[in-house]
């Protein structure tokens, strides 16, 4: 696994599992096993009681899967942050080409990050709304977030 970097793993976490999920088109495994994440952990990283979190351990420092309801998001920090975007909007995109850019704005949580959102419309009445949280300059962390939705007929 030397060779896989963490955006790349961010990228294949998030698309070929978070998306894939929500598409009802899960295939494989991931090529690293994940460690649980306890209540206590989770709540030193900040997140909201009610999930449940992973961490794949990657050199130099790995990246964390929470899944919280109908959300899931994939994080992680360090100099890699800020490649994040790039590795998993090319992904997402290569896999759903039906991806729509909404916006691209400050996020409001986070000055120093941007927030760009997206729509994939997987076609069998299945959507889900993108939003991707990533670093203007090193030392922020990166996150990708996807909210899964239902056209309803």
């Amino acid at each position: 696994m030397a060779a896989m970097k963490i955006t790349e793993l961010a990228a294949k976490l998030f698309v070929e599992g978070c998306l894939a999920s929500v598409a009802g088109s899960v295939k494989g495994r991931m090529p690293i096993a994940p460690k649980t994440v306890s209540e206590m952990e989770r709540a030193e990283l900040g997140l909201p009681q009610g999930g449940d979190t992973v961490f794949y351990p990657l050199p130099p420092t790995g990246v964390f899967l929470d899944l919280a309801g109908p959300v899931a998001t994939v994080f992680f920090s360090g100099s890699d942050a800020t490649r994040g975007l790039d590795a998993v909007e090319s992904a997402m995109k290569r896999a759903y080409p039906s991806t729509k850019q909404l916006k691209d704005e400050t996020d409001p949580a986070d000055k120093d990050r941007r927030k760009r959102s997206y729509q994939v419309d997987f076609g069998n009445s299945r959507l889900a709304l993108v939003e991707i949280h990533y670093p203007q300059r090193a030392g922020r962390p990166f996150a990708a977030r996807v909210t899964a939705q239902a056209r309803k007929n």
